[in-house]
């Protein structure tokens, strides 16, 4: 995908050798610039000029707009004809690896399996192309769209009786292994594991476990999945960056990197991006964030290290005291990334009041402390992933040493512990403009939001989560509390930046279908989603640009289409600003700009 054709009968004027040279006032030499884009409506999302109709190219940076340099000065002069052109897509949340790993795994989303027969009928499939023994890899299930219920190990053994088999709920905090995976891992006939804390395993009459493994209990089994090394994460990161520039995607954020009992697809994470940069697979700029477990004391004696917590005054941080802001426009490392709690559709985000009752019966379950309970005998408010304390001394130590702090925090439970955890960092160790940040923000009152507002909090919401998520999520609040649920215009009206992302592959990664449902907030089955929360198609592209860059500390490179910033933009099919709101999705990508190169579609 990405062809970079341009149409040099029509649209690209090569200007003779001797206009294409600008006179250089310093030293009487001339210089030719790159490319001139001219003849478009091109918003640029920089107040003091808003729309403009050309943009000079030179060295990957916008040297002009509009008529401040003659085309004269341009060794190329490329034709919009009129199209409407927007600063580059940047998804503030993107989890690129995973997108191409998604890829290549059996697809068991509500589009491609509707129903448990055909979700059983692909795994079937895909088992039966397989040799004995080989892992059947998929993802992307939502048990709110298969009448309530998760595949069973016993269900996934009878499609494929000779492979272990891993599915992802498409949250990614969950998963489900059959009894072959389980004894992979060294738990024959699904017995004999101890759940560690954070997490949780629905059990069978038994005692076995039904294949459900919930946010750390994953790792029973992950731990034991096929290893990936560097060269296969660089190659997903190709093939996730060829399908997100076709969508106008130019810069992405991945959150959580280098744990994959958490998050990340290997220890090597950041040198697959690396490699992927230095093969030419990296095809979008990237902004990539260490998961918490990876930060460690760096102690120049060598003598505490090995300590469980740093101590105050302590290095802490990546090897060589390594953290955020370290890289160039390409690639670059952010914020440290953390999970304190799970996911709303999972009922298992940490909330101050019980989910809804669950609409199928529940199972028991085995918890972290070796409890069997019900979901229905008792209410249901969620759990942090990790004990507060063990939370707040490593944030802390990471703040006090430098990093952005990036932690998902869904559950107003959740986000009432990491506000308090952020207010206590700068409380103890001040530091200006850290735009620490709440990735999902997911249930929050009036009076955390405001209170978020007051601590210079960044929050990173997924307006794609009101069409796939939110007929689930619904569920799981209940009406009154769907109303604090993935709030937008609440966040922009407290003076709040505020990012637009995905979450993808959690949800689909294209930005016009995001950017529709921020703008038109109506579920997959077509109700209003909180629809005060609605904002407008200009706030959108804000979100997706000067924003995210904000989010990320590179407002200074990227975000707005100004002079001296990255000449990254992306031409559209058709005026989004001019469309029917509830058609914006249906908007094509003619092209996509980056550095001033197209690197998909043609012009």
């Amino acid at each position: 995908m990405g062809g970079l054709a341009r149409s040099p009968e029509h649209d690209v004027v090569p200007g003779t050798r001797c206009a294409d040279h600008a006179h250089d006032p310093e030293d009487g030499t001339t210089m030719a610039l790159d490319v001139i884009f001219t003849n478009g409506s091109i918003h640029t999302q920089d107040p003091g000029h808003p729309l403009v109709h050309a943009l000079g190219v030179h060295g990957g940076r916008i040297v002009s707009v509009d008529e401040q340099l003659p085309r004269e000065a341009f060794d190329r002069v490329v034709n919009l004809r009129g199209a409407t052109v927007v600063p580059g897509f940047h998804d503030a949340h993107c989890h690129l690896s995973l997108l191409g790993e998604a890829l290549v795994q059996v697809d068991v989303s509500p589009r491609a399996a509707p129903t448990m027969a055909e979700l059983l009928e692909r795994i079937g499939a895909a088992a039966r192309d397989s040799e004995p023994g080989e892992w059947v890899m998929g993802q992307g299930y939502d048990q709110n769209y298969l009448d309530g219920h998760h595949p069973l190990a016993v269900e996934l053994d009878a499609v494929a009786p000779l492979n272990p088999v891993w599915l992802w709920h498409n949250s990614r905090h969950m998963a489900v292994a059959n009894s072959a995976a389980f004894a992979v891992a060294g738990y024959p006939g699904r017995a004999g594991f101890t759940v560690p804390e954070g997490g949780r395993v629905p059990l069978d009459d038994d005692g076995s476990a039904q294949g459900l493994l919930e946010e750390t209990a994953r790792a029973l089994v992950s731990d034991h999945l096929p290893a990936k090394t560097t060269r296969a994460v660089a190659e997903q990161i190709g093939a996730a960056g060829d399908v997100a520039v076709a969508a106008g995607i130019t810069s992405i954020t991945e959150p959580g990197l280098g744990a994959p009992a958490h998050l990340g697809q290997s220890p090597t994470d950041i040198a697959a991006y690396q490699l992927a940069r230095d093969e030419g697979l990296l095809r979008v700029r990237a902004t990539v964030m260490p998961y918490l477990t990876t930060l460690h004391p760096v102690d120049p004696t060598g003598l505490t290290v090995a300590e469980p917590y740093p101590h105050e005054g302590q290095g802490f941080g990546l090897d060589l005291g390594i953290r955020s802001g370290m890289g160039d426009e390409w690639l670059r490392i952010g914020a440290v990334k953390v999970l304190s709690d799970g996911s709303l559709i999972g009922r298992s985000a940490l909330m101050t009041v019980g989910y809804e009752p669950e609409t199928s019966p529940a199972d028991d379950a085995l918890s972290a402390e070796g409890e069997p309970h019900s979901c229905a005998a008792e209410e249901n408010l969620g759990y942090l992933q990790f004990p507060r304390e063990w939370l707040e001394a490593r944030l802390v130590a990471a703040h006090e040493n430098g990093w952005q702090l990036a932690v998902h925090a869904i559950g107003d439970g959740a986000v009432d512990v990491v506000l308090d955890i952020i207010e206590e960092a700068q409380r103890r160790f001040p530091r200006e403009d850290c735009r620490h940040r709440i990735e999902h923000f997911g249930v929050a009152s009036e009076e955390q939001v405001a209170r978020a507002a007051s601590l210079g909090v960044v929050p990173v919401p997924q307006g794609r989560f009101v069409n796939e998520l939110g007929d689930g999520m619904a569920r799981a609040l209940g009406p009154e509390r769907t109303r604090f649920c993935y709030r937008m215009k609440s966040l922009l009206e407290a003076g709040m930046t505020v990012p637009a992302s995905t979450d993808a592959p959690i949800v689909d990664y294209p930005p016009l279908s995001n950017i529709h449902d921020m703008v038109n907030r109506r579920t997959a089955s077509g109700a209003d989603f909180v629809p005060e929360e609605r904002i407008t198609v200009d706030e959108a592209l804000h979100a997706y640009s000067v924003a995210s860059a904000q989010a990320s500390h590179q407002e200074h490179e990227k975000g707005s289409l100004s002079v001296g910033k990255l000449a990254d933009f992306v031409v559209l099919s058709e005026d989004i600003y001019a469309v029917d709101p509830t058609s914006i999705k249906d908007i094509g990508v003619t092209a996509t700009v980056i550095g001033g190169e197209v690197v998909h579609g043609s012009l």
